[in-house]
């Protein structure tokens, strides 16, 4: 490259090395900043034996969220109003979801998935001593460490880079040709930093390119700044990231693929993140986590109004949230994608009991955590916290953090156990988020009647071709077939008289569109199914 000698020590070797481990700089869709990290499948990366589509969806609530004002325990009202008698949520206003439980009254969406059992609450999550830092306590989420270890590796980062050791080069390939996970923020997490302290990351540093990339345009952009030498040294950064950003286009076929059917609401940086999310997921993209962001929790002053409690800056943030949540699994369910992706929210730290004069809470230990989806595992994990046994104004704490992280890995993207030890640094006992603690789609099992046995599909899920494979006890008539999520009739597989033993279907998924299906093998009265998931 012509410029390399001016600028001494940037070459583009030595920035790649540096800068290929690191999403630094924002890159923007649809306004928002875009960074992504990319790896071979999720499977290999969670060490499943069979590739799931599962995806994640993480909601990081920044500044230590008020959990007694979030979910409000009425089963002790009495106690929560003396304790905080400025804030206090009036008990009629509380959206009850149990006799001992309610919502806040701006989380009416929440409610409404709550009744739809799509929603679970975890009581009381924190660790151990805990840090009442914001950056010290986050470092701790984010590395899984104990609180008394300066862990300088992330979680996932450390498993990443077990694995594959030689990333970033060979990626993307055939195999993994998107970025295994998303994150919408300028900056990567200490969660990906691998055991070299790099970042498990490509860098997609332009805040103009992915812009013009999905806009259609390649008109530069119009925001170097006016000192010659540093628009030089802009320019060249730029010009090398672009050559790094070799999910872009993956990215922008799965963002034209796929347009959100539900409106979102305006002016909810959540839900703008969110809406994305679900238009990259219909798309088709592989990714499998995403991880987005609201801040504003650190409500030391003015959390409520000072004559109504159910307003003020807590309400607005918990009204963005329930209404961006809402709406994003009212549009994956349109979409036809929502039995694959789960949200999960944390926060840093909750809030003390007693509330402060300035009409807020100040940092304080455990808070609730909300698991929420079609898989989610509906019902309050652990009970309403016990307010009469306060260690130094602080809420009692029920589950550990890395309880849930471990919960997540094994029954949601089905991790062995000695993996999650690896990841987690020790055994942790799990908590159930996911209904039926599933592992896998390539975990179902064969179904039996009296007349056949129907074997899961295979591969599962499908990229190009699939294989149905059944067993009939005695000949008959035999009719298999296709149907979409909305119970619509795709393709007859097989109609035909066939005789006793196993037989087989193929199935072509070329043509159809990524998404959950159903194979139905009918014979005479007795019917199964088994579900095949198409990604792309």
């Amino acid at each position: 490259m012509k410029n390399e000698s001016t600028f001494k020590g940037l070459s583009r070797r030595s920035f790649i090395t540096r800068a290929s481990g690191a999403v630094t700089l924002p890159i923007l869709f649809n306004g928002l900043p875009l960074k992504a990290f990319d790896g071979p499948a999720l499977h290999d990366l969670y060490n499943v034996e069979a590739e799931t589509d599962r995806v994640l969806v993480l909601v990081q609530l920044n500044g230590g969220n008020d959990g007694l004002n979030t979910v409000i325990p009425l089963n002790d009202y009495a106690t929560y109003a003396k304790l905080r008698p400025n804030i206090a949520i009036p008990e009629k206003s509380a959206l009850k979801l149990t006799s001992g439980a309610g919502l806040h009254p701006n989380m009416t969406g929440m409610q409404q998935l709550w009744e739809e059992k799509k929603l679970g609450i975890i009581q009381g999550v924190s660790y151990p001593n805990p840090n009442l830092s914001h950056f010290r306590s986050t470092d701790i989420w984010m590395s899984a460490s104990a609180s008394n270890v300066n862990e300088t590796t992330g979680w996932l980062g450390r498993y990443l880079n077990m694995e594959y050791p030689s990333y970033p080069a060979g990626f993307p390939n055939a195999t993994m040709p998107d970025p295994i996970a998303i994150q919408m923020a300028a900056v990567v997490g200490l969660t990906l930093t691998g055991l070299e302290h790099q970042s498990m990351g490509i860098a997609l540093q332009d805040p103009e390119t992915f812009y013009r990339l999905v806009s259609g345009t390649d008109t530069p952009g119009s925001d170097l700044p006016s000192t010659k030498l540093a628009a030089a040294n802009i320019t060249y950064v730029r010009e090398v990231q672009s050559k790094s950003m070799q999910f872009s286009t993956v990215i922008k076929a799965a963002a034209d693929k796929a347009k959100n059917i539900e409106t979102y609401p305006t002016g909810n940086r959540l839900a703008d993140q969110l809406k994305i999310v679900a238009r990259l997921i219909a798309g088709g993209l592989k990714t499998r986590v995403y991880v987005v962001q609201l801040g504003g929790f650190d409500t030391h002053a003015g959390q409520t109004d000072a004559t109504e409690p159910t307003m003020g800056t807590h309400a607005n943030l918990l009204q963005q949230v329930s209404t961006a949540m809402t709406t994003f699994q009212r549009d994956i369910e349109k979409l036809g994608v929502a039995e694959r992706v789960i949200a999960m929210t944390f926060s840093e730290f909750g809030r003390r009991a007693n509330s402060n004069e300035s009409y807020g809470t100040d940092h304080g230990t455990s808070a609730p955590m909300f698991v929420l989806g079609s898989m989610a595992q509906e019902g309050i994990a652990g009970n309403s916290p016990n307010l009469s046994n306060l260690k130094d104004g602080n809420l009692p704490i029920q589950f550990d953090f890395r309880q849930i992280y471990a919960s997540i890995l094994e029954q949601w993207f089905g991790a062995k156990k000695s993996v999650v030890k690896q990841v987690l640094f020790d055994n942790f006992e799990t908590v159930k988020v996911i209904k039926g603690q599933t592992t896998s789609v390539g975990d179902t099992p064969s179904v039996s009647t009296q007349a056949f046995t129907l074997a899961p599909v295979a591969p599962n899920p499908v990229r190009s071709d699939a294989t149905v494979s059944y067993e009939l006890h005695a000949e008959g008539m035999v009719h298999v077939n296709l149907f979409d999520n909305l119970g619509l009739h795709v393709a007859t597989l097989v109609s035909e008289y066939q005789g006793a033993g196993p037989h087989t279907a193929p199935v072509s998924a070329s043509p159809l569109p990524s998404g959950s299906y159903v194979i139905e093998l009918r014979m005479g009265n007795e019917r199964a199914h088994q579900v095949m998931v198409v990604a792309r």
